[in-house]
């Protein structure tokens, strides 16, 4: 399911991996992503798209209702893809029974950030 602009101030709604309602608001996309990952410009329908079908998930390491949506390799800004965090109400997340908000998005950069600042993985596509 998916709803590309519900209301003014929505980016998208869409179900994630789990089955929950994940929402992207215009002041998340604007103040936070492109101001700070200003190369995410014109890449909502793939921070949508790897929140429905990631290459991987990881836990966030600041949260335990957090988690990290990993998108394939070649795929975004840069080679390495992207990774679009969402926060979530409550620890539901892998039974689909709760709702969640992406908080940020940005390309993956292997260099700048080697060791990335993401938990476990808690699944990863084909693995």
């Amino acid at each position: 399911m998916s709803n590309k602009h519900p209301s003014p101030s929505l980016v998208f709604s869409t179900t994630d991996f789990y089955g929950n309602l994940v929402t992207l608001t215009q002041d998340t996309w604007r103040a936070h992503i492109v101001f700070y990952h200003p190369s995410m410009v014109g890449y909502e329908s793939l921070v949508e798209k790897t929140i429905q079908d990631p290459q991987e998930i990881r836990l966030s390491l600041y949260s335990s209702t957090g988690v990290a949506f990993v998108s394939p390799r070649g795929v975004g800004p840069r080679p390495e893809g992207i990774r679009v965090l969402v926060n979530y109400a409550d620890t539901a997340y892998v039974k689909g029974a709760t709702t969640g908000k992406v908080s940020t998005a940005y390309p993956v950069d292997l260099v700048k950030y080697r060791t990335p600042k993401l938990g476990k993985s808690i699944y990863k596509k084909g693995g």
